[in-house]
């Protein structure tokens, strides 16, 4: 896994335009979709993610040799957004994906209109330190691991932040009962 690491660093960073625009296209998405999901606001993401590329190759040769070229890009925008809500302390809700791809009808159109905006709300009211781990375990799939090089915390630190995050949020969205599907990914999640 080292060597793994070691070469992505060395291609993320090194070896010219082409791995720069190959790393930049593998992970300019999902970077932007976090930082839309923490900032709720598409032009604070695109901005936010920008920042993360151009603060990423400045960087050059001060990635831990530990971390991965994608850990250590989430690591430098976490510090990024940081530093932004402490000049700021609005937050914008958050824009979900749409929860729903089928079309059962009104009904349900509403029920899936009232869970998702008790979700954002939910997910607005974590504390922001629990939103991130949240946010990087469940949408972007990092392991605990990675999360931990990305908050500067253990990897047990977060593995219990997620959780906590977690357990907030099934007690806030307790009435909705999201059903099995929705527990599915929560149990991959979990390990």
């Amino acid at each position: 896994m080292d060597d793994q690491r070691a070469d992505e660093r060395t291609d993320a960073t090194e070896n010219g335009q082409a791995s720069r625009e190959a790393f930049v296209r593998s992970t300019y998405v999902e970077l932007y979709r976090w930082f839309h999901r923490l900032a709720g606001c598409p032009a604070r993401a695109a901005d936010l993610t920008q920042e993360s590329f151009a603060a990423f190759w400045a960087s050059g040769a001060r990635q831990p040799t530990e971390v991965s070229s994608r850990t250590w890009l989430y690591a430098i925008g976490r510090n990024l957004w940081r530093n932004q809500l402490r000049g700021r302390r609005e937050f914008v809700p958050l824009e979900f994906d749409q929860a729903f791809s089928s079309d059962p009808g009104p009904e349900h159109r509403v029920e899936a209109g009232e869970f998702e905006s008790a979700a954002r709300d939910a997910v607005d009211q974590l504390p922001i330190d629990l939103r991130e781990a949240f946010t990087l375990r469940f949408w972007n799939e990092f392991s605990y691991e990675e999360i931990a090089a990305i908050q500067g915390i253990s990897a047990d630190l977060a593995r219990w932040r997620y959780f906590a995050a977690r357990k907030r949020l099934h007690a806030r969205l307790a009435p909705w009962n999201p059903g099995p599907e929705h527990s599915e990914k929560e149990d991959r999640h979990a390990r």
